[in-house]
């Protein structure tokens, strides 16, 4: 009898999918076939495709450094930010798993708590703090999402339309030729936003 994948070969089988398909065309069937196992076997582990997600962001959350020796929220929103992003950046379609699946699994949710830590004593109402930690980790999650795309397809068309574009768009065209949109997939523009949404708060928190 051939011995049947452990848990631990399922969530590494599961990247490999993950790398290859969107994540829209995982399926259970598929990853069952490229372990060589059931479907059914595959969910005596795991009751649903939901459930396998849940474990995979449970355990890359766990991997996210929370940066401690940082001193003000600033700094560690800042910090934490690059944590996030280059755990996203170590597993195919993370981002995307993140962004459509809410907090449920243990280290899923000890990392969100962290986040409401920080903004936590911030001179804002709790419903614009939990706003504020949604709009940062969309920031993040867009961004890796957006730079996935663009590595994807760097040559894909702006727009069908017949008319040049310098005509229907000068300002766009202008962008497009200094090849700003391109360079939106860089460490540094990331870093730009997540600045941009710092010094959003800090303003926030001094007209309130």
């Amino acid at each position: 009898m051939a011995t049947q994948p452990t848990k631990d070969k399922i969530i590494s089988s599961s990247w490999e999918l993950l790398q290859e398909l969107p994540l829209t065309e995982f399926s259970m069937r598929k990853l069952a076939s490229r372990l060589g196992m059931t479907v059914s076997s595959l969910y005596y582990h795991f009751s649903s495709k939901e459930a396998l997600f849940a474990e995979l962001i449970d355990k890359a959350s766990l991997e996210i450094i929370f940066p401690a020796n940082e001193k003000t929220w600033q700094n560690r929103l800042l910090v934490y930010g690059k944590n996030i992003y280059a755990v996203l950046e170590s597993y195919p379609n993370l981002a995307q798993l993140m962004m459509d699946y809410p907090p449920e699994s243990e280290n899923y949710l000890r990392f969100f708590d962290k986040l409401l830590m920080i903004v936590d004593d911030l001179n804002l109402t709790d419903g614009r703090k939990f706003y504020t930690v949604n709009l940062y980790l969309n920031f993040i999650y867009s961004s890796k999402i957006d730079s996935d795309r663009l590595v994807e397809q760097p040559e894909k068309p702006l727009s069908t339309v017949k008319i040049p574009l310098i005509q229907l768009a000068p300002f766009l065209d202008k962008y497009w030729q200094t090849e700003s949109l391109t360079s939106l997939s860089s460490s540094e523009s990331f870093e730009f936003g997540l600045e941009l949404i710092i010094s959003g708060i800090e303003k926030m928190v001094q007209t309130d």
